[in-house]
């Protein structure tokens, strides 16, 4: 799910035209109610897929 999340995430920003501010806040209010250890694991996918 983490993996789909981070995915998701890259691929929206990499789109032209992107609003990357509301892209980001989408996802903001979507990993609030994740406990910490998921947060850091989606923060390194996200890491992951943007090296890419």
């Amino acid at each position: 799910m983490l993996d789909k999340m981070a995915y998701d995430y890259v691929t929206a920003l990499r789109k032209r035209g992107a609003n990357v501010a509301k892209i980001k806040h989408e996802l903001a209010e979507q990993v609030k109610k994740y406990p910490k250890e998921d947060k850091e694991k989606l923060r390194g996918l996200i890491q992951k897929w943007l090296t890419k």
